[in-house]
């Protein structure tokens, strides 16, 4: 009877440990990233002190109760939630966000990130630095304050394309739409380029570049061929372009290619001339306007001067086996047993991809902890009533050993 009610309070300890579990897969509903535990239970079995080894014939055994002293975790995916924040990311398949929190490295799904007063991208429960490779390093923190702002850079080059319409009875002009272009500093300076027909030689052109107070910057005598394609010595016209609080700089207006139909050609065909640019290069000084993640992982900056930059790519982890996990605290995992992850970008070597401006919720499925309640608590009351009951019969034996 003795051996009962041990073995009875032990099925009432484990369940007692399995109540724990289950209240805090409940109580970590709405935790992002959290994964779900799951007891596990294991008999007791008490051997006889007469045997020598296991198997003996003479090495009776009985049960001695049950214990739980091991947890298995649920790494199962969790629900998408879109928060909308820029630097939110949540992980659509296998892997783990690095982190490192002063010197020790975390595993983590929660990937609810900030920017530090110091400009790192950081976990914002635990501050740790979150790990991301960039054109200088593979594995390390990602400091964005050099990505604030996108740097202006001079136009050298306007690539010009369209058709300049031959008239043999009446020389036409043409002057271009207004072509902007950048000088060192970002600022904007409005060009046009002004074209007028050789009265005698219909594929003669004199082109003049001028600024927005109609100065002329440059110019360029201009000869097509008989088909209209432009000469070899006529498929460019430099400007000198002299800003009021930059320093000058020259901008070379392309035609394209001598005997090609690529660029600016000149032909009786049409009415109305049709000469612009095509491409500009130069920049304006561009302010960050806005984060986000790709689905590879990459942290893009986007600027108002409408470039888009990548500054570094998370890194994730790979797992062989759960047991090489072990959780500490704020949704967070280190390595154990000496486990040595993989790490490497999103969809590579099986991970899965990024959502950006989403977080991935709990794993917990409450229709599975109400029922483990229901089992866990019918076993402990199963086990209160056994030792009720060896109770009781022990105290009939107290009693009739009184006479009683």
């Amino acid at each position: 009877m003795m051996d009962a009610i041990f073995t009875s309070l032990s099925g009432m300890q484990a369940y007692s440990k399995g109540l724990d579990v289950i209240s805090n897969n409940v109580a970590n509903l709405n935790t992002t990233g959290f994964k779900t535990s799951t007891p596990v239970f294991q008999d007791l079995v008490f051997q006889n002190a007469t045997a020598s080894l296991n198997g003996d014939p003479t090495n009776t055994s009985s049960g001695a109760g049950v214990t739980a002293q091991t947890l298995t975790q649920s790494f199962a995916q969790g629900q998408m939630s879109a928060t909308n924040a820029p630097l939110d990311a949540a992980i659509d398949g296998n892997g783990f966000f690095v982190l490192n929190d002063n010197g020790t490295t975390l595993y983590t799904r929660a990937g609810r990130f900030e920017i530090d007063k110091n400009g790192n991208v950081v976990d914002t429960v635990t501050q740790a630095q979150v790990m991301f490779s960039t054109s200088t390093t593979t594995l390390g923190a990602l400091n964005v304050n050099a990505a604030q702002a996108d740097a202006p850079i001079a136009t050298t080059t306007v690539t010009l394309s369209g058709n300049l319409v031959q008239n043999t009875t009446t020389p036409t002009t043409f002057t271009t739409p207004s072509i902007t272009v950048f000088d060192a500093s970002g600022a904007s300076q409005t060009l046009t380029v002004h074209f007028a027909e050789n009265a005698s030689h219909p594929l003669q052109w004199t082109a003049q570049v001028e600024d927005s107070n109609g100065k002329v910057l440059g110019s360029q005598n201009l000869t097509f061929n008989a088909d209209g394609t432009p000469a070899s010595d006529s498929t460019s016209i430099t400007a000198a372009v002299t800003p009021t609080t930059a320093p000058q700089f020259n901008v070379t207006f392309n035609l394209g290619t001598g005997g090609t139909f690529g660029g600016v050609t000149s032909t009786a065909g049409g009415s109305t001339s049709t000469v612009q640019a095509a491409h500009v290069d130069g920049q304006a000084l561009g302010t960050l306007t806005q984060y986000a993640f790709t689905n590879a992982g990459q942290l893009q900056a986007t600027y108002s001067n409408g470039n888009t930059k990548t500054i570094g790519t998370l890194v994730l982890a790979r797992f062989e086996t759960q047991d090489q996990l072990k959780e500490v605290s704020n949704g967070a995992f280190v390595a154990t047993n000496g486990a040595h992850p993989t790490m490497t970008a999103p969809l590579d070597a099986g991970l899965g991809s990024i959502e950006g401006g989403n977080l991935e919720m709990s794993n917990v499925d409450l229709t599975t902890q109400f029922t483990d309640l229901i089992t866990i608590e019918r076993g402990y009351q199963a086990g209160s009533q056994l030792v009720s009951a060896a109770g009781d019969m022990m105290q009939q034996l107290l009693d009739m050993s009184r006479g009683r």
